[in-house]
């Protein structure tokens, strides 16, 4: 009889034993389980061997990291700031209207005339000049409702107000006035030009981003015929391109590069661009010929800009930079030097900067 009550408390102490540890057991996971999340959302990686143990986070340390300010860090890495600009009409302050009623605006366009920086300020009725470094070297007149403006090998000038005065101004590199082409009949609506193009002599609009047509020379005379090319001719000469989205939802755009000599198709690609892709902000070229495609795109946008081959349309590079993402319209917002250099306008509220960046 003893030896079997001796076996019956043995077998009790060991279920004893037995529920302690499994509570435990399970009071340990829970906590396990509870730090988890916190782990995860600081590293987000998703890989099975987590961050290491000097690092782990426990729940009631909640993360302060802003992803949208790391993001614009991230785009910000890469870019130059030339000069800045406080909102005003002083001299070295750039124009920004804000009207009670219409669409507010700051400086419409911009172009780079060999090292210098040409700023079209029609707030304020002026066209302002910057060196390399960022320092204003002078202004000149400018119509109070151009848009955009493009620069001749020789320095002219070409601003062009499609709306109100229906012609394109020309000045010399001076800012001294040359003359006036009307855009008349040859494009009967003025709303539809997307941009002002000097090649050589001669000056072009731009119609919904496609074809060019031919306004005159730089000397101001009215063109004698109707010329047109098929879009814009690369600084190097030898190409014509034209750019669109495809898909606007899928991040695709295309570009088509004609041979100017031969007049016949070179190459046509499909690029990928964050998604969703809102418009395209720049198509231009550098004086070796290589392509630069840029698209608004991704959420909170950014310009995502391509550097593509002149040869074939393969991808040299790209880059990421910063949007403007205050009310102002603008017209164009980037442009490309004949050395690569992209220059782009960010505004503010408080002013706005000038940088400049390199495709990799």
């Amino acid at each position: 009889m003893q030896s079997r009550t001796k076996t019956i408390v043995g077998a009790a102490v060991v279920v004893l034993i037995a529920l302690l540890a499994y509570r435990f057991a399970s009071r340990s996971r829970s906590q396990s389980d509870e730090a988890a999340p916190a782990s995860a959302t600081a590293y987000g990686s998703g890989t099975a061997s987590g961050p290491p143990p000097s690092a782990a986070i426990s729940a009631s340390a909640p993360q302060t990291k802003d992803p949208v300010a790391e993001r614009d860090a991230a785009v910000d890495a890469g870019t130059r700031v030339l000069f800045s600009a406080a909102w005003g009409s002083g001299v070295g302050k750039l124009g920004r209207d804000r009207p009670a009623e219409g669409n507010p605006e700051g400086p419409m366009s911009l172009v780079l005339a060999g090292r210098d920086l040409l700023v079209l300020d029609q707030v304020n009725g002026r066209l302002a000049r910057y060196d390399a470094d960022g320092r204003l070297k002078g202004t000149s007149n400018a119509p109070a409702t151009a848009q955009d403006l493009a620069v001749g090998k020789d320095g002219t000038v070409a601003m062009i107000d499609r709306l109100a005065g229906k012609t394109v101004t020309l000045v010399d590199a001076n800012g001294k006035a040359i003359g006036a082409l009307p855009l008349g009949a040859r494009l009967p609506e003025p709303g539809l030009v997307t941009a002002v193009v000097i090649d050589g002599k001669d000056v072009y609009a731009e119609k919904e981003h496609g074809a060019l047509v031919l306004l005159g020379t730089t000397d101001g005379t009215p063109a004698g015929e109707s010329i047109q090319l098929a879009g814009r001719p690369s600084k190097d000469g030898t190409l014509l391109l034209t750019a669109g989205l495809s898909s606007k939802a899928a991040g695709r755009a295309y570009l088509n590069a004609m041979d100017r000599k031969t007049t016949t198709s070179k190459f046509a690609v499909q690029l990928s661009f964050p998604r969703p892709s809102h418009a395209i902000v720049l198509l231009d070229s550098d004086a070796n010929g290589t392509i630069y495609l840029g698209v608004a795109a991704g959420e909170p946008g950014e310009a995502s800009i391509a550097c593509l081959d002149p040869s074939d349309g393969h991808v040299l590079g790209r880059v990421a930079l910063p949007l403007s993402h205050t009310p102002e319209e603008s017209f164009r917002d980037f442009t490309v030097g004949e050395d690569g250099t992209i220059a782009f306008a960010v505004r503010g509220e408080s002013g706005v900067e000038y940088r400049t960046a390199r495709c990799p």
